[in-house]
This record gives C-alpha cells, structure tokens and sequence, in this order.
C-alpha cells in the first residue's frame, strides 16, 4: 500500500490506484476508511466503568467461571470489576462491582451493558474451545442500539478470528457492534470528491492496520482490476501485426486524374 501510486478517483466512490508491478486496483474509499477506523477504535478506546450500588451476583458455568479468573485483566479493560468469595459454592463465587459504561454524546445512543456481556465475552474468548457457545447476537446489532444484521455481521468476523496472534484485546460483542456503527458514521462517505492526497493518505493507511481487506460488515475494500503489462503486451501485439500487414493506398480525385494522363502518355510513346 505504501508504494501504490493514486492514479484518480472513479464515480465519487471509488478510488484507482496502481503498484510498481503496474497492477491496477479500485478500491472502495469508504469501506476502506471504515475499517481503518474501526481497528482504531477496537485497539485504543478505552470502555469507562459505571460501579455498582452493590455486588450483583453472578451464576455461570464452571467453564466462565474460570474463564474470568483466568483472563482477568481482559474484563477489567473492557470495563468489569468482580468480587471473588471462595467461600462460595462453585458458579457463585463471581459477583459484579463494575459494568462497562458508553454514555449517549454527540447525537450517538449510550449502549446498556449488564452480567450477560460477562458469558458473550467468554464465548469469544473460547471459554468451552469453540469460541461459539453463547448467543453472540443479543445486543450485537448494527451499533448503538443493539439490534439490527450489520453489527451481527461486524461482531461474528471479528470473533471468527479471535485466535489471531496480532489481535489487540477481545471485546464484547456489544461493544465491537458500537465500534463498527461508530466507524461507519466518521468514514469518507460515497459521493464525496476527494484530492490526490485524500486519495493517498486512505490508501496508506490499510498498511497500517491488521485485516484491510474487508469492511467490518464484510464488504470488500478493494479489487484487481488490471494488470497494465497484459495490455501493453496485448497493444504491442497489435500494433506489430499491423504494421507487418498488407497496406492499402488512398488517393485523392487529382492523384487519380495525374496518374490516368501518366499512363496515357507511356502509350503514346509505344
């Protein structure tokens, strides 16, 4: 991406930009300008907490149980605080002191969060080796709200690759479903005509970032177009072959009539 030279912008939606191999891309500015902002908001912002009047008691499975125990540090930065009573019979010794908190700002809805994003973050987290146990869709919907296909979409590609090594932290499904709603709403929209160095600086970024290749709904970023060397081999081809070809010679009323008295002449002479 570093190195592709912008070639312009097609149909106030698209951008064409070219390698050094002379390979031709369009790639789509918005969703390109989504992802980049959607893997921002996934590694940097940080989930406030909203304590708890009093310790809300929690019933998991043994297997969420240990999960939480075990990746401690994960809830705390998506905005949980626990209380751990072993005194307590196994699946009750968890209770809630924190809950993430996203208030409504700048015309965006505040997201409710509660115990049950406590199991949908151990499903992602594979808690029972699937990564899948849990419903994923409650409250994972198109962002703020909570509802809706596209943040499903957002919420089940992000957990389908919740093994990666480079990925930063695990997220709740809720809160991947806002960033997703939220990246859509601040991205380069289509229609909007954009300089050589707007072009540019939405290009170079999809270097920066781990998964440039889809949106977070899954729509392409971008597609091979063309490889010029094709084409310039494939136009060479045809130009050879015509000049190698037979030609024709085009004259003009007067050429005609000069070249008919010429060879009246050369007759005469026999």
């Amino acid at each position: 991406f570093e190195k592709m030279q912008i070639l312009g912008q097609f149909n106030l939606g698209f951008i064409l930009a070219k390698t050094p191999e002379n390979h031709v891309f369009i790639i789509d500015q918005h969703a390109s300008d989504e992802k980049y902002n959607f893997e921002k908001l996934v590694a940097e912002t940080v989930m406030h907490e909203q304590p708890l009047i009093a310790p809300m008691p929690l019933e998991l499975s043994l297997a969420d149980e240990s999960c939480v125990l075990d990746n401690m540090e994960i809830f705390e930065k998506n905005g949980f605080r626990f209380r751990y009573d072993d005194k307590k019979p196994p699946r009750n010794r968890l209770s809630l002191t924190a809950i993430p908190h996203s208030g409504a700002r700048d015309g965006r809805k505040a997201v409710q969060f509660g115990k049950e994003d406590v199991p949908a973050l151990c499903a992602i987290l594979g808690a029972d080796d699937t990564g899948t146990a849990h419903d994923l869709s409650a409250g994972s919907g198109t962002g703020t709200d909570g509802s809706g296909m596209y943040g499903n979409n957002a919420v089940r590609r992000y957990v389908k690759r919740s093994d990666d090594a480079d990925r930063v932290i695990a997220r709740l499904p809720k809160a991947i479903a806002m960033f997703a709603s939220r990246a859509c709403r601040s991205s380069i929209m289509i229609g909007k005509s954009l300089s050589i160095k707007e072009m540019d600086r939405v290009v170079k970024r999809m270097g920066r970032i781990d998964h440039p290749w889809n949106c977070p709904h899954g729509r392409p970023t971008m597609r091979h177009l063309a490889d010029l060397r094709t084409l310039v081999a494939e136009d060479d081809r045809k130009m050879s072959s015509y000049i190698a070809g037979p030609t024709a010679m085009v004259m003009t009323q007067t050429q005609e009539v000069e070249a008919a008295e010429e060879d009246e002449d050369e007759e005469e002479e026999y």
